[in-house]
């Protein structure tokens, strides 16, 4: 059916999804670059106001967020990212970017994400490296994690 979004020529919904109850709590989680969700970037800005952008073919000195970023998807909003990589047996995040509007779980969300990641790719260990955080978001991290 047509539906009214403040800012959008048009819009349309799925019917049964204006008169049902919200989704349940999904767990906070980390997006591939290629996720679907965010592959098409004027859809993202338009619904998240998130502008993501695949840096890995940027040299090194251009990058803003790093190498290889994924969006995290935390109570159905992308609030942060991270440059995430394998080294031996650690999930390494070498570079997180927050979103103004992360909010105070911000590193919940993100510790929670990060032992997800480390369970599915068969890491044991999750390396903040120096650069990675701020100090009071990397002081959050370590107690969570």
């Amino acid at each position: 059916v047509p539906v009214r979004v403040p800012g959008w020529a048009t819009a349309w919904a799925d019917p049964d999804a204006l008169t049902g109850t919200l989704r349940p709590f999904r767990e906070p989680v980390f997006l591939g670059p290629f996720d679907n969700l965010i592959w098409y970037r004027p859809r993202t800005l338009r619904l998240f106001g998130f502008t993501q952008v695949f840096e890995a073919y940027k040299p090194a000195a251009r990058r803003r967020h790093g190498y290889y970023v994924c969006p995290l998807l935390a109570d159905g909003r992308l609030i942060g990212r991270a440059d995430l990589a394998r080294r031996g047996d650690n999930l390494t995040v070498l570079q997180i970017g927050l979103e103004p509007h992360a909010g105070q779980d911000t590193a919940h969300h993100f510790a929670h994400a990060c032992r997800t990641l480390a369970a599915a790719t068969g890491r044991s260990h999750i390396e903040i490296t120096g650069a990675a955080t701020g100090a009071a978001l990397r002081n959050a991290l370590d107690v969570a994690l």
